[in-house]
């Protein structure tokens, strides 16, 4: 019966990425797109909601669920990113850094980079008029990449889905330490989104991923040490990763945050010849770039008649929450298991986040697969409707988008039994709280 059940679901994902395939340009057919990625969706819930309920056991269901995950993300590997163009200021970055050009003083439409304008990579990017955003460790990255496949897209794409795989086998082992049914992998190793933005867009988010799982797998064994420096490596690349430190320090907390520190301070040095230039436009994107924001959107109507000062303080609050909860769950809750820390700070951050791109969503999906919370699980598809303002006239993200989104988690999260009544039988206690 499971291996009907799972071989019939991983039918439907199968066509509907091939789907995806044949579609080419998805910001051109935002709606083609969603309807396709809705069929993914369907596939993935009946699948997911099974091996939660009954969990297959042996190495060959494993295997099985691991080598449908390939076949997905190889489906999507050839296909030209469509719905982001990130991965075009990657080959960038990596591009000056080859040359000897810092990306962090000068933004790619400076008259004094015009002889590295291409046909390719120059036309696609974003935000020309920034200076890069990405922090040391992801310039290490790009610059390794830039040498290895200099402007292939193709190759880049390649890594993102290598480490992506790493992440699957990471997260097996992962849920192996906690003592849940290592099936569960498929939560993260089947869903849509996952497949969409990493094998699809090529985000390099996946090394975040990876890192993230590798320091709550660590912290989970007692290695505290490890689980920071994984932390610091993580935060090399997107920052973001060091709201996990508060959830994976416990008995010796100094152990993890030395460890991330020295990892973040090794990376800022390779680039100490930047001096303050090596926070390139990130400031002006964490005061100008606003997307899908959750909280922030509820709290708009307060801080509106105040103006632009009323504007900064609604986008600030969230993010001061955010601050004071991890402080809490670093000093307070050290008696709570990493896995379930790591779920407070990163669902708080995805309500707190003045921008919430589908891709952002991505970094709960491993930390679901350990504890699967069914509404949150909802979210990190719905997201992905967000995709729809490339069909609207204007860069506007409808109603009733937002309505998906968040409607059935907020309802979720108002019903109390709700995860408790779709628990697989005897694995309630390895559910997190929210």
């Amino acid at each position: 019966m499971t291996a009907g059940v799972l071989g019939g679901a991983a039918l439907v994902l199968a066509a509907a990425f091939a789907g995806l395939a044949i579609l080419g340009d998805l910001a051109e057919r935002a709606r083609s797109f969603v309807s396709l990625f809705a069929v993914a969706g369907v596939g993935y819930a009946l699948a997911a909601t099974w091996v939660v309920r009954r969990p297959p056991t042996g190495r060959t269901a494993l295997a099985a669920i691991l080598g449908a995950a390939v076949v997905f993300r190889l489906v999507l590997l050839p296909t030209p990113p469509s719905l982001s163009t990130d991965v075009y200021r990657y080959l960038w970055d990596g591009r000056l850094q080859v040359q000897g050009v810092s990306p962090y003083r000068l933004p790619p439409d400076a008259p004094a980079l015009t002889a590295y304008r291409d046909a390719v990579v120059y036309p696609r990017l974003n935000h020309r008029s920034w200076r890069t955003v990405y922090p040391p460790g992801a310039q290490l990255v790009f610059q390794a990449m830039a040498r290895l496949a200099p402007a292939s897209v193709l190759a880049f794409k390649a890594l993102i889905v290598a480490v992506d795989l790493a992440t699957l086998c990471c997260l097996a082992g992962w849920l192996g330490a906690l003592g849940r049914p290592r099936a569960w992998v498929l939560l993260y190793a089947w869903h849509p989104l996952v497949i969409v933005e990493l094998a699809g867009t090529g985000h390099l988010d996946a090394v975040v991923l990876l890192t993230s799982v590798l320091a709550l797998w660590a912290a989970t064994r007692g290695r505290e040490g490890w689980a920071g420096a994984w932390v610091g490596l993580g935060t090399l690349v997107k920052l973001y990763p060091l709201l996990l430190l508060p959830a994976v320090w416990q008995r010796r907390p100094g152990r993890a945050l030395v460890a991330c520190l020295a990892v973040v301070g090794a990376g800022y040095a390779v680039y100490a010849r930047e001096g303050s230039a090596v926070l390139g436009s990130l400031p002006r994107f964490l005061a100008e770039e606003e997307f899908n924001g959750t909280l922030r959107v509820a709290l708009e109507w307060l801080g509106a008649p105040f103006g632009e000062p009323g504007r900064l303080a609604v986008r600030a609050a969230p993010l001061i929450a955010l601050a004071g909860l991890a402080a809490a769950v670093g000093w307070a809750g050290r008696a709570v298991p990493p896995a379930r820390r790591a779920f407070w700070l990163v669902a708080a951050y995805l309500v707190a986040t003045p921008s919430l791109f589908p891709w952002y969503a991505l970094w709960l999906v491993p930390i679901l697969a350990v504890a699967p919370r069914w509404p949150w699980l909802w979210l990190t598809g719905a997201v992905a409707l967000t995709y729809l303002i490339f069909a609207e006239p204007v860069w506007h993200i409808p109603g009733w988008v937002r309505l998906a989104e968040f409607g059935p988690l907020a309802l979720g999260l108002a019903w109390p039994w709700w995860p408790r009544r779709l628990s697989p039988p005897g694995v309630a206690s390895l559910e997190v709280s929210r």
